[in-house]
């Protein structure tokens, strides 16, 4: 705003009054205590319109009086005798307080909306009359403009005091608030959480509503899309839906600071108050004493009851789904009651999408991200850098994305860990699983008579269940055997049991269970059952069923469940020996799943010292080798996937199926130290080929690393091979490296060998790769 426009602001007081009643305002902004309105009780108390004290450190206590003038003030003589006389008044006479206190005063500001001309200044500083005081000065709009900007820069904006203090204090606070404060990543920088929280992708948003079709006149719901921003005032009671996570406080706090905005507030005559469900127990679910008091927190100083007749309030209730359905009632009715009785509307956030009110509510759901808000959301996070596109990458590859809700909590939470540690999915599972259900379970009240189930007792109950149905390889259970298990494991261990109602509640403030009409229970993702299920074996049962880990690995529900123990502890060098040497290997089934597993096992343990985990990589290898075997056969059987399959495609398929499993940062030492041992040990095609799928993978976007691939490519057994090189190729041309992390001498090595063979490499892309012996030579057909 420029000076001129500051000037020209403070001209639209329309009257002495209304520039006094400003001038209060500012005086407490600038620090003045005990700060009286002479003129609101009466006359002016001897040419004193406004005293107000301030306390100075080296003189003590100063009592002030403004003489307050509106618009220019001359030299006419008539004006400037009456502030000669409201001056010597104002020092010759104590104010005299309600009490009868007598408060001299020290100094006298004469101020103005406009200015002073010099002459009039000259006429009053010059008065013999005033010459004996010297403690007074001139405040005008020159000198005043600045003063504002340094206490009180609100004043500029459109609204009244209270909108203006209202919208600050309320807008600062709402700021603060991010769940993802609760998630267990150690020593998180406040600045990426800050980030975090100002990041706003809105979030498609969906109405049912009636549709008639012209034709028949027959109507039918359906949902239509719904627009938020345009959203300016509140004229209807709102419910936003949707599951834990999916943003519904991220979308109701967004809309509140909008709303919230101090020209908005002033022209709708309108204000947003945030109330926390919880909040109400305090209040004994009394809402307007608690808005009450939350009107005076936010408006501080400028709080007034007449000037609140003005406005509407609009209760944002948050966090409806933590009460128990008795308090449920209970915000329903004293919700109703307030917006009846004081003509508002409310706005209420809860996962269902229908809720029993006796007024009229919109039901608005809000959906989970897809994939364009993801990349939005990575985008703006990582700042549109080299870091978001390849984080983004590792989402869509990594497959992540279909085995947690595409939510902006998990969203939130996998961009912050792997910011944190640059480590990719598959090592840090655990840590994405444990901070999920955290939060989830972390909300949910299970009660004991009046006490609150202790949190390790809440998870217990979902690990618990969780092992159970791994353990019957059944993924859902009746209602009424769910209310059987919780109570039995709730008895057991001398709690209180739980109603059907109760557990009804359990069921719908989780955020991982799901009820079908039929009265089915089940997790909303088999991930969940997995990843408790591990939880449950790692804390409590390793006795019995760690062995079931090792020999089940094959099996690869199971295999992600060992997958997500090892995530909990991230070294354990027993389960490594373990794995090899006891888990299923007798078929090409076992070697393919096995060696997947053993990927991603290594990746979860990547506290584990490398040199253990090369086992890991070893037996992968071992395992591709008895596949290459295996598959070469089966090209010639028909009926199978293999069927005719050229030589170069089966070794570029088991070249990808390693890649696709190893290809993690975490992984780099140990991946360098494995291809020291291959590529020292007996020069053979077995080992370049283990060595060309250690060395693509070292390339690989993840890694980057192309000097075990440069190495490879200059050993003179390899690139002379008849089928290697083109392999080699295939990597490249398939995308599994990226062609400009292999540098131009190597790339033409490469092409120069494939151009010697080509004649060669024509029949070995035409003929299935059984037709060729050990030494690669085309068989003579029988």
């Amino acid at each position: 705003m420029t000076i001129k426009a500051k000037k020209e602001k403070l001209k639209e007081f329309k009257n002495e009054n209304e520039f006094r009643e400003f001038l209060i305002d500012f005086l407490t902004k600038c620090g003045f205590k005990n700060i009286l309105h002479t003129h609101r009780y009466g006359s002016p108390e001897q040419g004193k319109d406004i005293i107000g004290r301030i306390e100075n450190q080296i003189t003590g206590v100063d009592w002030f009086a403004f003489v307050v003038k509106k618009g220019r003030v001359s030299g006419g003589t008539n004006e400037i005798e009456t502030i000669k006389n409201q001056i010597s008044q104002s020092f010759e006479y104590p104010y005299k307080g309600i009490n009868g206190e007598k408060i001299k005063i020290n100094k006298v500001v004469v101020i103005t909306n406009e200015n002073f001309t010099n002459g009039a200044q000259s006429q009053i500083n010059e008065s013999p009359r005033l010459s004996s005081y010297n403690n007074f000065n001139f405040w005008w709009n020159e000198n005043l403009i600045p003063k504002i900007d340094e206490n009180y820069p609100d004043f500029w904006l459109p609204g009244d005091a209270f909108a203006k203090e209202y919208s600050k204090n309320f807008i600062s606070q709402l700021k603060k608030e991010i769940r993802i404060r609760d998630f267990t990543i150690p020593k998180v920088d406040d600045k990426k959480i800050q980030k975090l929280l100002d990041i706003f992708i809105e979030p498609k948003l969906t109405v049912k509503e009636l549709e008639e079709d012209k034709k028949t006149k027959e109507k039918t719901i359906k949902n239509k899309k719904f627009n938020i921003k345009a959203l300016e005032i509140i004229d209807e009671n709102l419910l936003l839906s949707g599951e834990q996570g999916v943003g519904k406080t991220k979308l109701l706090n967004n809309l509140a600071r909008r709303l919230a905005d101090s020209n908005l507030m002033y022209r709708n005559k309108q204000i947003p108050v945030i109330i926390k469900a919880l909040q109400l127990r305090e209040y004994d679910f009394n809402i307007e004493e608690l808005i009450k008091n939350l009107l005076k927190k936010y408006s501080d100083i400028f709080f007034d009851e007449e000037t609140l007749k003005e406005y509407r309030i609009v209760p944002f209730v948050d966090d409806f789904d933590l009460l128990r359905n008795s308090e449920k009632e209970k915000i329903k009715e004293g919700l109703e009651k307030y917006c009846d009785n004081n003509s508002t509307n409310f706005i209420l956030t809860y996962s269902k999408d229908e809720i029993n009110f006796s007024s009229s509510i919109k039901s608005i759901k809000i959906h989970s991200f897809n994939n364009k808000q993801i990349e939005s959301f990575i985008n703006k996070f990582f700042e549109s850098t080299d870091k978001a596109k390849k984080f983004y990458r590792i989402l869509n590859e990594s497959d992540i994305l279909s085995k947690l809700p595409t939510t902006p909590l998990t969203i939130s939470l996998i961009s912050l860990l792997y910011d944190e540690n640059n480590f990719e999915i598959p090592a840090t599972l655990s840590d994405i699983y444990t901070d999920f259900v955290n939060v989830l379970l972390g909300r949910l009240e299970v009660y004991n008579k009046t006490d609150l189930l202790i949190y390790n007792l809440k998870k217990r109950i979902f690990t618990s269940l969780a092992l159970k149905m791994l353990d019957e390889r059944n993924y859902e259970i009746r209602l009424i055997d769910f209310i059987l298990f919780v109570n039995e494991f709730l008895s057991d261990r001398s709690y209180e049991t739980q109603s059907e109602s109760d557990i009804l509640e359990i069921i719908e403030k989780s955020g991982l269970l799901y009820i079908t009409d039929k009265k089915v229970v089940g997790f909303k993702q088999q991930a969940f059952i997995e990843f408790l299920a591990s939880v449950e074996i790692y804390h409590h049962k390793r006795e019995s069923h760690y062995e079931k880990l090792i020999i089940n690995f094959n099996d690869v529900t199971w295999q992600n469940t060992t997958i997500f123990y090892a995530g909990h502890s991230k070294e354990l060098q027993l389960i490594i020996d373990d794995v090899i040497n006891k888990s299923p290997n007798e078929n090409i089934k076992d070697w393919l799943i096995n060696s997947s597993g053993m990927g991603y096992l290594s990746q979860a343990l990547y506290q584990t010292k490398p040199v253990e985990r090369k086992k890991l990589v070893m037996k992968a290898l071992d395992n591709l080798i008895l596949c290459y075997d295996k598959m070469k056969e089966m090209t010639s059987e028909k009926g199978t996937f293999l069927y005719d399959m050229p030589l170069p495609l089966l070794l570029g398929t088991l070249n990808h199926w390693f890649n696709e499993n190893f290809k993690s940062i975490t992984l780099k030492g140990t991946l360098n130290m494995s291809f020291e041992e291959v590529f020292n040990s007996e020069n053979n095609f077995e080992n370049n080929f283990k060595g060309l799928m250690i060395a693509t993978t070292l390339m690989n976007p993840y890694i980057n690393d192309e000097e075990n691939f440069s190495r490879l490519i200059d050993r003179q057994e390899f690139i002379s091979h008849p089928i290697l090189p083109l392999v080699a190729d295939f990597s490249m041309e398939l995308g599994m490296i990226h062609k400009r992390n292999v540098n131009k001498d190597l790339k033409k090595k490469i092409e120069d060998q494939i151009k010697k063979k080509r004649e060669y490499i024509k029949h070995v892309l035409k003929e299935p790769a059984y037709r060729f012996n050990e030494n690669f030579a085309l068989k003579k057909k029988e």
